[in-house]
């Protein structure tokens, strides 16, 4: 890399360019845009760190980073980059790159608004780009800024950012420079706009600049016209689509194709702009450009080379128009307004016989143009300011040679010097007969000009800007058209005629009236003179003495002229006969002609009145007519005078001055000056003031002062009595200001030309003047409120030019005189508007006049305020005050105001802020107003200029220490109110901000004085709404930092600090200030500290933490006066931590670095202290275990996972019931309860309910607020709430089908119900439920669930799943598949591992996660009740399942190689924290035994499992007549041609004599070959089963099995030395052994014939009876459960019942009786059928247990029992096998214990033997889930922990019970031999029971 140096002008910035994602030791990966700083560099390499990750050191490659220009600058630990780049580029590149991570969310999150901020995103890098090229001019600039606020604004609307304010130049506002209510007042501004903006207001304003009065100007270029013409005019103008009228002259370019080729510089010189748009304008509806086309040329297009015809022709020939009403509006983007973008108009042809009108209203109209690629491209900018100013602003768009086209019309403010003289007349249509011709006319109407004379003017005459003036102007020619329409509009005002072509009549208008009035603007009506040219050089001017109109004609008295005029469209066909001619001028009768004129003049009017005092030098010789005029000059139409306001003025004043009677003309010369005056003011013409003032600037009349005060002191001095000057009485007072305005003016001009003569006495006319305004202003009266409202409202407005001539503070005393004449009661609104104008005047801005002006302001505000009058009138003249008074290069020069202000009003604005707080709006003037933010700022401007010494003298003038105790308590609660409920927008940081900064000030003085005053007497209260406020204001959201980005933070940061931790250590301060008044806040005040101390910032724990052991120290010692010593424990303080901790953590408070810190620094004040070590000790240790729980939790509740929240919520129950914290322990058992419910965890949410059961009682004590539950807010007592939790709790157990544990609890309520409450009515109903839930156990099918092991491996597991294995419990029907897959959802990052063998320790360090899943089996734990009992399978197989606490599973070691004789086993018992099923659906391991199984116990297993499937099989296929033959068939080949897996053979040599060494090994020899011969007697009824079921097609594969069973049993006797054919053939079937079901071998039995050799065989036990009870037994077999003796498994005892006599008891003999091991209990519970009894409407009670059928032996012939009474013949018994079974052995479900069959277990005190007859019917059962398939999991559900030597093995896990198809045996008829009554003679035993029908091979 080379030697690293400094960097040159150390340290450098860059933005990084491309990716660089390198990782090593020193390698600094970046990202596009992240910004660094370098400080050293080597060749190709720098060092440096990115501006994100300031800690994070390291080198990266120079060619990914481009280096900018910028300025590090370092304050403190704060370093601050600032680019060398303009600051609005600086925004742009802030704004953007936090823009970008919102951006990057909204993509992930699909938000709708992504594409939005995507293209904000595009529009500000493109004018970032503009910017920083530096190619644009300043005000191009300054526009891009206004733009880029404005985006940036909305930008951060739209994503919650923010709101920035701005200064008048678009920067951002400095708020250390502006004033809060400014500051607050943009923030308004800014909202108000954006809200209108994001909501599309397209009511809202124009915009804030389109104000009354502004000037504005449509600059428009004409890039290209592209159309198939040659030589032609364009008329360019703006249209008014709604009224059907053009708004200015028509701008003309001829466009010259010549011209076209000869001047390069032609196109880019076609620019125009439309000037004097106003607002009116800029808000009409609609608006078009409109482009016609004139060709000029000859006649028809097709003969322009026919040089005969006429050329210069002006012939229409379309037009184009496009919409601007949005663009001079605003409401589009102004891309093409500012950036000049080109658009394209089409353009439409007129038709052969169209007007030029037409054309124009068709483009208008928005229809589809077909205009085949013919149009305008133009470009469009709006540009604001008079035509002067837009050639400054813009002088690369408006230069000197562009041509500038004015309205039709004045605009809203006529400037001075703005002369304008103009007559605008549009030709609109005439009618021409056609005469003696065959066509119509080709009519081109020519117009002029002339004098009185009749001589022509020259240059007069203007068709449209572009063109000098001519004398001439000529209409388009319509061909053969005799009712032309034109419309075309010529200013009069500029092609030289053909001579050749003479006019064939002629019409004329005269523009001025005989009494100098112009003429009206109409229409009128012209009459049209024929020539005759014979005469016309005679007598040219022989048509002035002739009417030019209609009207003029019927005004006359010429004889029939009565009767003339118009009576169809433009004809007129009631003309007189009667001749009318001059000279060569002849009235047409036939003919006609109409025109429009508009006169656009400062100098002409249509007002008779107007023009008599505009000349007013004629008629001030006449009295009466210039009195006439000045009365009636108060009727001309405002509009009108405005115009011609300046000559107006002139002639007023001229008079005023020269008149000769003063008495008669001087008022009223004022009233018409005021009534002038008045309507400047008035807001209809307010555009007009500008005019005025210009007016009066130019004022010449030197001695008006006098006469002007004279007459307006009059006024007011007789304002309260009926004179005829009242109108203009209230007039004057509405035009104070202007009125005064002349008097100043002439004053001072008086006194320029006379050495200041007069000065005095002026002075005192004018205090005389302005005191007789004060004192009128004491009057009461109705007529004088107007006058006064007015006076008030305009006083305010005379004092700049009263101050030029009159002294400052003299005139200050007038005006506090004048405002405090006004009665209290009167004018409120006008009083206070008073007050807000005086502030903005000079006289406001001195420091003296201050002093005099400030106190009596601040007196009448505090008046209405506490009336509560006015309320937001009087909040905003204080920001206006407080805002003047704002000087931030001053801070010190307003210290007497602020003084002021203080004492005065203060505690006012204190307590209005309090009641708008709580109720933001007042209501007033019938609406409600906000005045809520308002208040607060005026109130925060107050705080922030209030010096540490306004303070101190505040604070002192509180002479009581209870009021100024109020004060304290009424500001701190008002901080604490504005602090958690801010009145500002949550977006408006940058007001929270400064409120912030400005409370923490307060506070902090506040807390000095709370210290030194209160202190002694301590005064609780005070202090601890100091803490509390602190603390909120400590705490808020807007001030932790750490939530914000690095930007916004390091703004913050950097303007404010960190005002966390100042406010940290004033409560510190405060906290040791207490002294001995500690123990006051303990415990109320460890909440809020630790509230405090939560907060993730260093040094502000490390200041506070320390309060608690100080805490803990108070409380230790505090002492006990009853005992005489101190407390001793702190227990309080520990009791508050734990319940806030819990809270707090939970809610998103605190971290680890806060638990270490924690710990750490209180353990080391507990070890340095005696006196607490100990318990200090043990309760930094709690609390740790606490945070490290809660921390875990808090870390979990924000995942989705249920589970992992689950077990954190059962670590934190566990922990507060070790500390005994009931409260927390309920809290959380309502938690986790609920999230079960969540979760469907019926059984879990029952689990949980009952650890919240056994904290009550069965008493009526009241329920302590602990215990109390939100879901039974009824419950009041522990009874109530214990059975309601009871109830709940068996519908939850209910739900998951675990019955028993809810009929314990039935059971439970129904002691209470039956001996407690004496309720029968309720002890029935839980009875009948308690009976539901027993028969639910019996009848409804219920899933066995599946448990599964999981190990979780690794790191990168939470940190109470890492490295530890878990007990599952498995939801309904989940096998270890579909459990794996759950699994891996939830940890999608989670490798699965292959194997069984303990991980490594890579493995488990490793930050990766590993799973470990395998199925385990349950042990069931042997219940004492069910010992030495017969139970049913459907009873112990819930306890086979379910409350189970030991797990096994096994898994192969391969020591022996291939050789299976030789593998061993590893078998795993594991032990869970808890039974299950539980609070949790898991539960920890918590103890593991692992051991090793020989291979000859493999072996043992293995030949039992092989029995037990068989067996089952065997059982399936007895009791589902219609089950395919395929399982048993494949397990019985698999058992005797075990070719691929070897069988038996395996083992062989363990069948060997010389195998077993000791006596275990011998013992386990002795197993296996038991098991063995088990085997050859279950293959044996395996193969009967399968003969007797056989179909045809499986005939032969019997023959091949009974060929391979005959060789296996030679292999077995001759190999291994089994004796298997005698124990086959001399056993019975009955005869079991341990492993296999006596049920189903009893059946089995039954199907033997007595005479089969098979029954021959059977061992009697001479002189013995089998006899016993018959009972009703359905398939599924009971169990009777013993204890088992430590014997062989193999051995069996004989057993029978033998016959007493009648009245003994039946003692059991010595006969065939089969012994159980205990173990098999849980196996066997699972191997028989769930059949069940038949529930048929036909049964009886014949087999009632009250009338038994007894099987008595009565004598033996042949070896064979035979029953008592007589033997059937051998055909009934053929026909009873062929038939049904009897009913008195069918229905007997309604007994106790149907459709359970039983098993009898060793120790049993009788044996039995069960019957069974199948039918081809029902199961009675419902279709429920099928049964579970086989698990292979291992057999191993019981075994012992005792160490090796290895125990012997039995396998024990259920064999699962077939499923039965849907032609399953529909009833089971079981009959079982039990036990006689004592009573009873011995029973007769039962034919044998056979199937009723054969099986075909459909039921296979």
């Amino acid at each position: 890399m080379g030697v690293w140096r400094k960097v040159e002008n150390s340290p450098k910035y860059g933005v990084v360019i491309y990716h660089f994602k390198m990782k090593g030791g020193n390698i600094l990966p970046l990202v596009v845009g992240d910004t660094v700083v370098i400080r050293e560099e080597s060749d190709d390499w720098f060092m440096g760190y990115a501006t994100k990750n300031k800690s994070m050191v390291g080198i990266f490659p120079k060619n990914y980073v481009y280096l900018k220009e910028a300025t590090i600058v370092q304050s403190g630990s704060i370093e601050t980059i600032i680019p060398k780049e303009p600051s609005i580029a600086q925004e742009i590149t802030s704004v953007v790159r936090e823009w970008c991570i919102y951006w990057k969310n909204q993509y992930v999150e699909d938000d709708p608004d992504f594409n939005k901020v995507q293209d904000m995103i595009h529009d500000l890098l493109i004018w970032r780009k503009e910017i920083t090229s530096r190619k644009i001019t300043a005000e191009q600039l300054k526009d891009l800024k206004q733009k880029v606020s404005a985006k940036i604004d909305l930008g951060n609307a739209l994503l919650g950012l923010d709101l920035v304010v701005r200064d008048e130049e678009g920067n951002i506002l400095n708020p250390e420079g502006a004033s809060v209510v400014r500051i607050y007042r943009e923030h308004v501004d800014v909202a108000d706009r954006l809200k209108r903006e994001m909501q599309g207001d397209k009511d809202a304003p124009v915009e804030n600049k389109a104000s009354v009065g502004a000037t504005y100007n449509l600059y428009v270029m004409l890039h290209n016209f592209v159309c198939r013409v040659d030589d032609c005019e364009i008329l360019i103008n703006l249209y008014d689509a709604k009224d059907m009228k053009y708004i200015c002259e028509n701008y003309i370019v001829k466009w010259d194709k010549e011209r076209l080729h000869k001047d390069p510089d032609f196109l880019s010189s076609i620019r125009v702009v439309f000037t004097d748009l106003d607002a009116k304008d800029r808000q009409r509806e609609k608006v078009f450009i409109v482009f016609q086309i004139v060709r000029c040329g000859v006649m028809d297009f097709k003969d322009v080379d026919d040089k005969k015809q006429t050329r210069g022709l002006r012939r229409p020939f379309g037009a184009a128009a496009m919409d601007i009403t949005e663009k001079l509006q605003g409401t589009v983007s102004n891309t093409s307004m500012t950036d000049e973008q080109e658009e394209f108009i089409p353009f439409l042809q007129c038709g052969d016989k169209e007007f030029m009108d037409s054309c124009v209203r068709k483009t208008v109209t928005g229809k589809e143009i077909n205009h085949r690629g013919q149009g305008l491209f133009v470009s469009l900018k709006l540009l604001k300011g008079d035509i002067k100013q837009i050639r400054e602003d813009f002088p690369h768009l408006v230069q000197p040679s562009t041509t500038v086209v004015r309205k039709m019309g004045f605009p809203d403010v006529i400037l001075p010097g703005d002369v304008r003289n103009d007559i605008y007349v549009t030709i609109l249509e005439g009618e021409f007969n056609r005469g003696s011709k065959t066509a119509d006319k080709n009519v081109e109407v020519s117009m002029l000009v002339c004098n009185k004379q009749g001589e022509v003017l020259k240059g007069v005459i203007n068709p449209g800007c572009g063109n000098d003036g001519s004398s001439e102007c000529k209409t388009l020619i319509y061909y053969h058209e005799d009712k032309p329409k034109w419309l075309e509009i010529v200013k009069v005002k500029s092609l030289s005629k053909d001579k050749n072509e003479k006019p064939f009549a002629m019409a004329f208008v005269k523009l001025l009236n005989k009494n100098g009035t112009t003429l009206k603007d109409e229409e009128h009506d012209l009459l049209l003179y024929k020539i005759d040219y014979k005469k016309e050089d005679k007598m040219h001017q022989a048509y002035l003495d002739l009417p030019s109109t209609l009207k003029e004609l019927e005004a006359s008295n010429i004889p029939g002229s009565g009767h003339f005029g118009p009576s169809g469209a433009g004809t007129h066909s009631r003309l007189p006969k009667i001749p009318l001619f001059n000279g060569p001028y002849s009235l047409s009768y036939k003919d006609s002609f109409k025109i429009a004129t508009y006169v656009c003049s400062t100098k002409l009017t249509h007002n008779v009145d107007l023009l008599g005092l505009l000349r007013w030098q004629e008629v001030m010789s006449d009295q009466t007519m210039l009195k006439k005029h000045l009365e009636h000059l108060m009727r001309v139409d405002g509009e009108e005078i405005v115009k011609f306001l300046q000559d107006l003025l002139d002639s007023l004043f001229y008079i005023l001055m020269q008149n000769t009677v003063s008495d008669l003309y001087d008022n009223l010369v004022f009233d018409a000056l005021v009534y002038i005056i008045g309507l400047v003011a008035d807001s209809r013409y307010y555009q007009f003031r500008p005019i005025l003032d210009a007016y009066i600037n130019s004022f010449s009349i030197t001695t008006a002062y006098n006469k002007l005060m004279c007459i307006l002191k009059e006024y007011v001095d007789n304002a309260n009595e009926d004179t005829d000057h009242e109108p203009s009485f209230r007039q004057a007072m509405k035009s104070l200001e202007y009125i005064f305005k002349f008097i100043i003016r002439s004053r001072e001009l008086f006194a320029m030309l006379n050495e200041n003569r007069g000065k005095q006495q002026f002075e005192i006319m004018l205090k005389q003047l302005i005191q007789s305004i004060g004192g009128m202003m004491l009057y009461t009266s109705d007529r004088t409120v107007r006058a006064q409202g007015y006076a008030l409202r305009n006083m305010p407005a005379t004092i700049s030019d009263i101050l030029k001539v009159f002294n400052a503070v003299e005139l200050s005393q007038l005006f506090v005189e004048f405002l405090n004449h006004v009665p209290k009661q009167r004018l409120k609104i006008q009083k206070i508007k008073c007050i807000e104008d005086l502030v903005q005047t000079e006289l406001f801005a001195k420091r003296e006049c201050r002093e005099v002006l400030l106190p009596m302001m601040l007196c009448h505000i505090r008046d209405m305020m506490e009336a509560q009058d006015e309320m937001s009138a009087c909040i905003k003249v204080l920001s206006s005050i407080m805002d003047h008074l704002f000087n931030p290069s001053k801070l010190l020069s307003h210290d007497k105001d602020v003084s002021m202000i203080m004492e005065i009003i203060l505690r006012t604005v204190i307590q209005t802020t309090i009641k708008t707080h709580a109720v933001s709006y007042v209501f007033e003037h019938g609406r409600f107003v906000i005045i809520q933010g308002d208040c607060v700022a005026v109130l925060l401007n107050i705080l922030r200029q209030m010096t540490e010494a306004h303070y101190v003298s505040y604070i002192s003038r509180y002479t009581l220490l209870t009021d100024l105790e109020d004060f304290l308590l009424e500001i701190m609660m008002l901080f604490r109110n504005l602090i958690t409920s801010s009145v500002y927008q949550l977006d408006w940081m940058e007001m929270i901000m400064l409120q912030n900064s400005i409370i923490l000030r307060a506070l902090r003085c506040f807390a000095h004085t709370i210290c030194e005053k209160f202190s002694n007497p301590f005064q609780y209260q005070l202090w601890n709404n100091f803490f509390h406020c602190a603390i909120s204001f400590l705490t808020q959201d807007h001030l932790q930092l750490e939530n914000f980005s690095a930007s916004k933070r390091n703004k913050i940061i950097s303007k404010y600090k960190d005002m966390r931790r100042e406010m940290g250590f004033e409560i510190r301060s405060m906290w040791k200030g207490l002294g001995t008044n500690k123990i006051s806040f303990i415990p109320e005040m460890v909440g809020p500290l630790l509230e405090m101390t939560l907060i993730p910032e260093t040094e502000l724990r490390k200041a506070t933490i320390p309060i608690f052991f100080d805490m803990m120290v108070c409380e230790f010692n505090q002492p006990q006066p009853a005992h005489k010593g101190i407390r001793g424990n702190f227990k309080e303080v520990e009791n508050e931590m734990i319940n806030q901790m819990d809270v707090l953590v939970e809610g998103g408070r605190g971290d680890e670095q806060y638990m270490q810190l924690f710990k750490d620094t209180l353990l080391n004040l507990c070890n340095g202290s005696d006196l607490i070590r100990k318990q200090g000790l043990e309760f930094v240790e709690m609390i740790t275990k606490l945070l490290q729980r809660l921390l875990e939790y808090r870390h979990i509740i924000q995942d989705e996972i249920k589970d992992h929240r689950m077990s954190c919520i059962v670590n934190l129950l566990d922990f507060y019931n070790e500390i005994g914290r009931q409260e927390m322990y309920v809290r959380y058992l309502h938690k986790l309860h609920n999230m079960h419910l969540d979760c469907d965890n019926f059984t879990e949410a029952a689990h949980t309910l009952i650890l919240y059961a056994k904290l009550l009682n069965w008493s009526d004590d009241r329920l302590s607020t602990i215990l109390q539950s939100e879901r039974f807010p009824e419950a009041t007592t522990h009874r109530e709430l214990k059975e309601m939790l009871y109830h709940h709790i068996i519908q939850y157990f209910e739900k998951g089908k675990m019955w028993e544990k809810g009929i314990d609890l039935c059971k439970e309520i129904s002691g209470l119900y039956e001996n407690e409450l004496f309720d029968f009515e309720k002890l029935s109903w839980i009875l009948r439920r308690q009976a539901a839930l027993f028969e639910s156990i019996m009848k409804e099918m219920r899933p066995d669930p599946e448990y599964f092991r999981v190990g979780y491996f690794g790191r990168g597991f939470p940190s109470f799943l890492q490295n530890k294995v878990f007990i599952y419990r498995g939801k309904e029907y989940e096998r270890l598949q579909d459990f794996n897959g759950r699994m891996q959802t939830l940890f999608p990052n989670s490798e699965l591992m292959k194997t069984l063998s303990a991980p490594s320790d890579d493995i488990k360090e490793s930050p990766k996660q590993y799973l470990q899943i395998n199925a385990v089996t349950p042990v069931m734990e042997m219940h004492q009740k069910f010992l030495n009992k017969q139970v049913s399978e459907k009873i112990l197989k819930y306890y086979q399942m379910n409350e189970v606490q030991l797990f096994t599973y096994s898994r192969r070691i391969d020591e022996g190689g291939s050789n299976i004789a030789n593998i061993w086993q590893e078998k795993t018992n594991m032990t869970t924290a808890s039974p299950l099923p539980g609070i949790l659906c898991w539960f920890p391991v918590t103890q593991t035994i692992v051991y090793k199984v020989s291979p000859i116990e493999t072996a043992i297993e293995t030949l039992d499992s092989s029995n037990k499937k068989l067996s089952s099989a065997i059982e399936h296929q007895l009791t589902e007549p219609k089950a395919r033959l395929d399982q048993l068939g494949m397990l019985l080949k698999g058992i005797v041609d075990a070719a691929v897996m070897g069988g038996i053979s395996n083992w062989k040599h363990f069948y060997n004599d010389d195998f077993a060494e000791n006596d275990k090994d011998r013992d386990f020899v002795k197993q296996l070959k038991e098991h063995t011969k088990t085997q050859a007697v279950l293959i044996k009824d395996g193969m009967w089963v399968f003969k007797r079921k056989c179909p045809e097609v499986q005939k032969p594969f019997h023959a091949y099995l009974e060929e391979k069973h005959l060789e296996w049993l030679q292999m077995v006797e001759t190999e291994y030395n089994i004796k298997v054919k005698e124990k086959v053939s001399g056993t019975s079937t009955l005869k079991r052994f341990q492993s296999l079901s006596v049920v189903s071998l009893d059946r089995l039995s039954s199907m033997y014939p007595p005479n089969s050799p098979q029954g021959a065989a059977w061992p009697r036990a001479p002189d013995t009876a089998v006899g016993g009870s018959l009972t009703n037994v359905s398939s599924s077999p009971a169990i009777t459960v013993s204890p088992s003796p430590n014997k062989a498994q193999g051995t069996r005892i004989q057993s029978v019942w033998v016959k007493a006599e009648k009245g003994d008891k039946s003692t059991p003999i010595k006969g065939l009786q089969t012994k159980v091991n205990k173990k098999l209990t849980n196996k066997r519970a699972s191997q028989v059928s769930n059949a069940s009894s038949s529930d048929s409407p036909d049964s009886s009670n014949r087999n009632s247990l009250d009338n038994p059928i007894e099987l008595n032996e009565q004598e033996k012939t042949n070896g064979e029992i035979t029953p008592r009474r007589p033997p059937r013949p051998e055909s009934d018994k053929e026909r009873r096998n062929s038939q049904r079974l009897s009913a008195q052995f069918t229905h007997m479900g309604h007994l106790p214990g149907a459709g359970s069959g039983m098993i009898s277990l060793p120790n049993a005190t009788a044996s039995f033997i069960s019957y069974t007859s199948t039918e081809n019917c029902d199961s009675g059962e419902d279709d429920g889930p099928p049964p579970l398939p086989e698990k292979h999991s291992g057999d191993n559900s019981k075994m012992s922990f005792d160490p090796p030597p290895l125990p012997s093995r039995q396998s024990l896990t259920p064999a699962k019970t077939p499923r039965k198809s849907k032609s399953s045996v529909k009833a089971s008829h079981s009959v079982e031999l039990d036990s006689a009554p004592l009573d009873s003679a011995p029973p007769l035993l039962p034919e044998k029971l056979t199937p009723s029908r054969s099986f075909d091979g459909e039921s296979l």
